[in-house]
């Protein structure tokens, strides 16, 4: 597990103007990130098949966060692999 070239890197997401809210932690093994980018992904796309919520707007706002932390999680393994 000391391979650098394995693990994530910080990867901010969510800001709050320039701060981020979140971040993916550094050194978590890029195969479990890359997992829990795929199932996040996986929700994004049952929530969004299913058309069962009545409030949109918040639909669209669980949608674009769950999308964010999963955009998050593979920009944290590409930036390892640089």
């Amino acid at each position: 597990m000391n391979d650098k070239s394995n693990v994530t890197t910080s990867q901010p997401f969510d800001l709050a103007g320039t701060a981020p809210l979140f971040m993916v932690n550094a050194g978590v093994p890029i195969d479990e990130a890359l997992s829990r980018a795929a199932d996040l992904m996986m929700y994004v796309e049952t929530l969004a098949a299913a058309d069962s919520l009545m409030n949109k707007d918040h639909e669209r706002a669980i949608l674009q966060t769950l999308s964010e932390m999963a955009k998050a999680l593979t920009r944290a393994c590409q930036g390892a692999a640089a």
